[in-house]
């Protein structure tokens, strides 16, 4: 078939022909991945100090299409058909990601069908002569263009984090101050006022990395004419961008001693944003040094010119079987969709009663204190701004105080809990145990009643009566399904001389129970679900050496037997939930 393509003379097509056949295909690509691009975009929109470049990404690979456009244009464009080998890949790559088990459906798993599918669109429509001059600006888009689900910044994240802590507390101590850190958490000792500054993982440079690491790759491309500079370019991101969040968490550090509101909120930010310009013209710098590191006689390279769009074959055919493919894909997909009961995108379903009505006194416990409540940069670093942390103390004064902290989180596919085994190591806590233990938790259950009219996954849900806080009248508390078990650590601190912390936590998740985060997404992220939440439990408890594990496990059985209903009253009532799509469903 190429054979006979190559004894075809090439034939003109009209720019306007192309732009609305490309149309076609874009309208499409979008039919079929609307999931995808729809949860990107909002990616960027809600989070766009962390991702609102992806949006010019693609705006970015444009430009170095057109930048070499004459160059792409001196040959004809001739079909690859190996092309439509990989966006047929590509396309079963989204699709049993999409419709395939939980795990699969990750948003870069589904990110690399959609790359391959559009790669596979380009090669068989332009061809391998074309993919010379069209590879760098697709993987460049990719690359660059998607957001990067949690689970896999996490890692680079945190040890991110711990570079910028160290960094600064070198930089601060050469400047002269009294600095201690502990963790990812530096404290300023100034005029005999201790001032701490929290490296949260907003101050993590993460943002940074991945806006130079975009910016040394455009730059190369675009600037240096040898492989080996634009390597090293692209290699000097890394420290840039690291060097500079350094001295940005140093400024922070020193206009905290002024005003303790300079480090959060949107100054925060600003700071953060203000160090990019010194940050790039340190970056032209670089650019400036590989430039001159060899000096050699510029030889005008002779780009040819021409406007002339020309096929070796029909252009249209090309087009009306991609166009094909991707139609009846499309189709295929919406009604595997619709039979296999799957919901590409989760509704949020929030909490019936806000946190706050919970008991500030639940049987013998008693509130200590008041909430605590988070700034904008904890928030952010906690991912959501529904919790509650508020401590309790039995009226037996030999027991230990327990810190109660809810975290709720709903229609977040990609969201990663945090735990205090990675977020406590991050603010100085010292793990007594090299992984968390899992401790079962005693709940008492002497009172709970079975529902015999509702049920999950075939188990009947336990009910426990109580009293409605605002009519006063018996209501039923549908309690969750499974095995109560505590995932828990147990930390030491360089500011405690005789006591240790436990910390252990359990979550409920769409009616059912679980210890560990990696299943969260089983549970809460269904495919057969349209709805999805999941609240951590957390109990936390400062007690003397002497205090062990099974004392912990009996502090906190005593307190979850009675406060975990009063925490049911608040999340959602899966059966309600579940019985309002049944509804919603049946009226459709």
């Amino acid at each position: 078939m190429d054979s006979q393509l190559d004894k075809q003379p090439a034939q003109e097509v009209s720019a306007q022909s192309l732009l609305l056949w490309s149309t076609v295909i874009l309208i499409s690509f979008s039919w079929i991945f609307w999931d995808f691009l729809h949860r990107q975009f909002r990616f960027a929109i809600e989070k766009q100090a962390d991702w609102g470049h992806t949006l010019v990404i693609p705006f970015i690979a444009g430009y170095f299409v057109w930048i070499c456009k004459g160059r792409l244009l001196a040959n004809p464009f001739k079909r690859a058909w190996f092309g439509l080998v990989l966006l047929l890949i590509g396309l079963s790559v989204y699709m049993v990601c999409t419709l395939g088990p939980t795990a699969w459906h990750h948003h870069n798993l589904m990110g690399m069908g959609v790359a391959m599918t559009f790669t596979g669109i380009v090669l068989f429509i332009f061809g391998w002569q074309a993919m010379r001059y069209l590879i760098f600006p697709l993987v460049f888009m990719f690359t660059f263009g998607q957001t990067i689900s949690d689970r896999l910044m996490e890692v680079v994240t945190f040890k991110l984090q711990d570079i910028a802590s160290v960094g600064s507390y070198y930089g601060l101590s050469f400047m002269g101050f009294d600095v201690t850190r502990a963790g990812n958490t530096l404290e300023i000792l100034y005029n005999n006022v201790s001032h701490p500054l929290n490296i949260a993982e907003a101050c993590s440079g993460m943002r940074m990395l991945m806006a130079f690491l975009a910016l040394g790759v455009a730059m190369a491309y675009t600037s240096l004419p040898y492989i080996w500079q634009r390597t090293i370019l692209v290699l000097c991101a890394v420290p840039t961008a690291v060097f500079v969040n350094i001295l940005r968490v140093m400024t922070l550090g020193l206009l905290s001693l002024a005003d303790t509101g300079f480090a959060a909120g949107n100054f925060h930010t600003f700071v953060g944003t203000l160090w990019l310009i010194p940050a790039f013209f340190i970056y032209l710098g670089i650019v400036w040094i590989l430039k001159n590191i060899i000096i050699e006689d510029e030889v005008d390279e002779d780009e040819p010119e021409t406007d002339v769009i020309s096929y070796q074959g029909s252009m249209t055919s090309g087009f009306i079987i991609a166009v094909g493919i991707l139609g009846v894909s499309a189709v295929a997909l919406q009604v595997a969709v619709a039979q296999l009961n799957v919901y590409l995108h989760k509704e949020a379903v929030y909490p019936r009663k806000d946190f706050s009505v919970i008991p500030t006194r639940i049987s013998d416990w008693s509130m200590v204190g008041e909430d605590i409540r988070f700034d904008e940069a904890g928030v952010e670093a906690l991912g959501t701004d529904l919790y509650l942390s508020r401590t309790y103390r039995h009226r037996d004064s030999e027991l230990p105080q327990v810190q109660l902290h809810l975290a709720y989180y709903t229609g977040q596919v990609d969201a990663i809990p945090h735990v205090p085994d990675r977020c406590m190591v991050a603010g100085g806590y010292i793990p007594l145990t090299p992984e968390p233990f899992t401790l079962d938790v005693d709940v008492d259950q002497s009172s709970w009643r079975v529902d015999e009219h509702h049920s999950l996954d075939g188990e009947p849900y336990p009910v426990v009566w109580g009293n409605n806080v605002i009519t006063q009248e018996q209501e039923a508390i549908r309690m969750p399904i499974g095995d109560f078990q505590l995932r828990t650590t147990q930390f030491s601190h360089p500011k405690l001389q005789n006591e240790q912390i436990f910390a252990g936590y359990f979550f409920v998740a769409n009616g059912k129970t679980t210890a560990y985060p990696e299943r969260i997404r089983l549970i809460a992220f269904d495919p057969s679900e349209k709805h999805a939440y999941y609240c951590k439990i957390q109990f936390t408890t400062v007690a003397s050496r002497s205090f062990g594990t099974e004392s912990f496990r009996e502090v906190v059985s005593a307190f979850t037997s009675e406060a975990l209903p009063e925490i049911m009253k608040c999340l959602p009532d899966w059966v309600d939930v579940t019985s309002e799509l049944n509804q919603d469903d049946s009226e459709e």
